[in-house]
């Protein structure tokens, strides 16, 4: 996921803590490794922080973001059109595969990361969040699949 949020950042002369301080007005939960993992690539920021960054920037989204990268977020369809209630009905082209680009970002809260204890990962037997996470959503993809198999099974029955 490429994107221009740095360049732009720093060609106004802004720090990531003055960026996550005007993010900060619009999700309380925004932060500066926020900013700095939006910057990277690796996740996207909600549609009300990508307001607030389009003004604090001074560009459009089109310009701190491929239209590709913007459509993980729904808020364009294919061609880089925004969705409005006219375009909803419209036919659009699938969208495209972002197989093996695409990262997703998950919040929880600071309570609950703490309560976590610094050697959870290690003992289960996993080396980072990362392989928890795949490990994941492979159980979750075989259930999927079973319950789909089951789902098939059952309706050839019926």
């Amino acid at each position: 996921m490429a994107n221009r949020l740095q360049e732009r950042r720093l060609a106004l002369g802004l720090t990531q803590p003055q960026v996550s301080a005007r993010l900060k007005e619009v999700e309380a939960r925004a932060d500066v490794g926020m900013v700095s993992r939006y910057e990277k690539g690796v996740c996207l920021p909600t549609e009300a922080q990508l307001k607030a960054l389009e003004e604090l920037l001074g560009e459009n989204r089109l310009a701190l973001y491929d239209p590709e990268d913007l459509d993980l977020l729904g808020v364009f369809r294919a061609g880089s059109e925004p969705v409005t209630p006219e375009s909803e009905d419209k036919a659009t082209a699938p969208p495209p595969s972002h197989a093996g680009r695409f990262r997703k970002c998950y919040r929880i809260s600071r309570e609950f990361a703490e309560s976590l204890p610094d050697d959870l990962l290690q003992v289960c037997g996993y080396s980072s969040w990362q392989s928890w996470h795949d490990a994941a959503l492979k159980r979750l993809l075989g259930e999927y699949a079973a319950r789909i198999k089951a789902t098939k099974k059952g309706g050839k029955t019926a």
